[in-house]
């Protein structure tokens, strides 16, 4: 029993300082994500529609 009481213990220590952090803190990184994403897909890509019917044999 005391192997496993301390295991729950790491656990549960472990648990607390992970939702320690911050709404704002996690906030934020989650918008600098969103931005970063939202630049990589600003890339100008043709559609599939175009690309089928501009080639014809």
């Amino acid at each position: 029993m005391t192997r496993e009481n301390s295991q729950f213990d790491n656990f549960d220590r472990m648990m607390h300082e992970l939702i320690k952090v911050s709404h704002s803190e996690i906030k934020e990184k989650l918008d600098a994500e969103k931005a970063e994403k939202k630049k990589r897909r600003k890339a100008k890509k043709p559609s599939a529609s175009g690309r089928a019917d501009g080639e014809k044999d």
